[in-house]
Formats: structure tokens, C-alpha cells, sequence
């Protein structure tokens, strides 16, 4: 009689491997049914408590303004605009710069000013921008800035 190989001799072992894994997972698998089933009484409190709000549509009134716009109108028209917009431009913030030096060589103009706000200093040629505000021109004691229609000039101050 011949013997019957079932083939390495590693595959007993991983066979009860095997074996040993699936009864840890129908193990895992029947303690979370059972868990689904007995919440404890501290639990079910909060669970029902979670989606069980009552919801109360809003009354037609809500909606008035999409009862006169209708959204596909060939004449619907957006609201009209607030002019709020312009204020905003007015109320610009003013530069809070201060002129600490000022540089002058026959290739760039430099102003070194500082940040108030940050308390950091600053190396601006002519044309170059600080928050929108743009160093014009820079002479022996001033540096002038512009932002739109306003200008704003840095006199140098002398200990």
C-alpha cells in the first residue's frame, strides 16, 4: 500500500492556522450580532435621542421672495445691489508706514520704510507696491505712495 502525502510538511500546520482564524471571526461576527440586539439601558437613551426630532416645514411666507422671482422666468432678474460697495472703497485703510532711509543711486531709488503694524523693515524701489499702496517717487527726505485717487507722503525725520 502506498501512503497517501498530502504534500509539505507545512501544510498541516497552516491548515489548523486556518482553522483557528475562522473560528476567531464566527466568534467576532456572533458577539457584535448579540451586541446589536442587548444595548444596555445607558446606551438606548442616547440613541433615541439622536434622530427622533420632529420636522416642521416652514410656512409659505418663508418663501416669498422665490414666489415673486420665480427661479425659471425668462424675466427674472437679480436683486438689486446694495450700495454698500462704494463705502467700502472709502473706507480704505491709511498707510502705516514710517520713512527710515532713503537710498538714491543713478539706477533705482530706494525708500527703506517700515510696518507699523508688523514693525518690520522694508526695502521699496520706485513703482514697487506695499498693500496696494505704490512708492511714485522718492526725493532726499520724502517718499510719496498712491493708492487710486489717494496719495500719501513719508517725510524722513531727522534726529
Amino acid at each position: 500500500m502506498k501512503k497517501i502525502s498530502i504534500g509539505n510538511r507545512l501544510t498541516p500546520y497552516l491548515l489548523v492556522i486556518c482553522v483557528l482564524f475562522g473560528g476567531i471571526l464566527a466568534l467576532q461576527s456572533h458577539n457584535m450580532i448579540q451586541a446589536q440586539y442587548n444595548t444596555s439601558p445607558e446606551i438606548r437613551p442616547a440613541v433615541d435621542l439622536v434622530g427622533r426630532e420632529n420636522f416642521t416645514a416652514p410656512g409659505i411666507a418663508a418663501f416669498s421672495e422665490i414666489m415673486e422671482r420665480p427661479l425659471f422666468m425668462a424675466g427674472r432678474e437679480p436683486p438689486p445691489e446694495s450700495i454698500a460697495a462704494p463705502l467700502a472703497a472709502a473706507k480704505l485703510k491709511p498707510l502705516r508706514l514710517q520713512l527710515e532711509g532713503v537710498a538714491i543711486t543713478p539706477e533705482a531709488k530706494i525708500a527703506v520704510v517700515r510696518d507699523l503694524s508688523s514693525n518690520k523693515m522694508l526695502h521699496l524701489s520706485t513703482g514697487k507696491k506695499h498693500k496696494g499702496w505704490e512708492l511714485i517717487s522718492v526725493t532726499d527726505t520724502v517718499a510719496t505712495f498712491k493708492l487710486g485717487e489717494q496719495s500719501h507722503e513719508l517725510t524722513l525725520k531727522i534726529d
